[in-house]
């Protein structure tokens, strides 16, 4: 399992990496319309909403060990180290995968 420390607002905080159903879950709470399906989130309504309140209610969900008062009191340097440190954890993986997985489907694609 993956785990990476960041420093947010004065706490230092643990991301772990969750486990697909957990991340499912994440998915949901955050975009209820998509019901946990990523291919469901309509990002145009999230920008629509796009403020501090969208920081003081989304990344709990996200991070639970954070609270509104420590997002209040974070820089936004630190939100992005909190957010970058996530998707490390989290979709590394996939990142490294995208690659190869997109020549292989270039490859196989019929040339013209």
């Amino acid at each position: 399992m993956r785990n990476k420390t960041v420093e947010f607002g004065g706490k230092k905080i643990r991301i772990e990496e969750k486990r697909i159903g957990e991340l499912e879950k994440i998915v949901a709470e955050l975009f209820p319309e998509s019901k946990g399906n990523l291919s469901k989130i309509d990002l145009s309504k999230l920008l629509e909403g796009a403020g501090f309140d969208l920081l003081y209610k989304k990344l709990p969900i996200v991070i639970p060990d954070i609270t509104k008062d420590d997002v209040k009191n974070a820089y936004m340097s630190e939100i992005e180290a909190l957010v970058e440190a996530f998707i490390d954890v989290n979709f590394t993986g996939i990142k490294r995968l995208i690659n190869p997985l997109m020549s292989l489907i270039q490859a196989g694609l019929p040339q013209k």
